[in-house]
């Protein structure tokens, strides 16, 4: 195996089965060429668009079980007449199944993955939003937790993954508003209070506030221990 592009290539026998979305079809097997800590590279026969989004199944020789989690297709390219090179984003992945992932990366690069953007942390506070494309219509959710990469919120409104929105929130003791261009990676049906638990992912944010959240995360994690 040898690392390229910050993603583990892989020189063995390793696939993939996926699902796409709203699909009824029977799973798809396919070549897994290359994974890293946000996205693998597979090779198929099939045509996938970047509205897709996938329930993916990795078995990799080495790693116990497969490593289950989902992802979006974020390009794709033709390599011969039958084959195709596609390059997925991870959208949801739990905690179990990413150690999993960065434990085979570790050993597999002989470098030690830094956790520290991954780690999230309890965050219950007011979140005011809008739709990127509908900036006068100011809206509000709660927040559940929030980690270097996003926010996971209770919403009132069912927001399409995909939406790309502007957040604004603070973090506790500091006056300094947080603004994010963010975009919605996972949600759930309505809970028993019809509320949608909602995953939102940041797309631009300053490196000032991203090292805002990371200190404040840091430190909520050692409070813990």
């Amino acid at each position: 195996m040898k690392e390229q592009r910050g993603y583990v290539r892989l020189d063995v026998d390793a696939h993939a089965r996926y699902l796409i979305k709203g699909n009824n079809d029977a799973p798809d097997m396919v070549s897994l060429e290359d994974v890293g800590c946000k996205g693998i590279r597979i090779i198929s026969n099939k045509k996938l668009t970047e509205k897709d989004v996938l329930d993916l199944a990795l078995t990799i020789p080495g790693v116990e079980g497969d490593i289950i989690l989902e992802g979006k297709v974020v390009w794709q390219r033709q390599v011969t007449m039958d084959l195709l090179d596609t390059g997925i984003q991870f959208t949801y992945i739990d905690d179990a199944n990413r150690e999993k992932l960065f434990c085979f990366i570790e050993e597999s690069t002989g470098r030690t993955v830094e956790r520290r953007e991954y780690v999230r942390c309890d965050f219950n506070a007011e979140i005011k939003y809008n739709l990127l494309d509908h900036p006068e219509v100011k809206k509000q959710c709660t927040s559940v937790d929030v980690c270097a990469l996003g926010l996971k919120v209770m919403a009132s409104e069912h927001l399409e993954k995909g939406t790309l929105l502007r957040v604004e929130f603070s973090l506790p003791g500091r006056a300094e508003k947080i603004i994010a261009k963010c975009t919605v990676v996972a949600w759930v049906k309505k809970n028993e209070q019809s509320l949608f638990e909602t995953g939102i992912e940041f797309l631009e944010i300053s490196d000032a506030a991203k090292q805002e959240i990371e200190k404040y995360v840091e430190a909520k994690y050692k409070d813990n221990k």
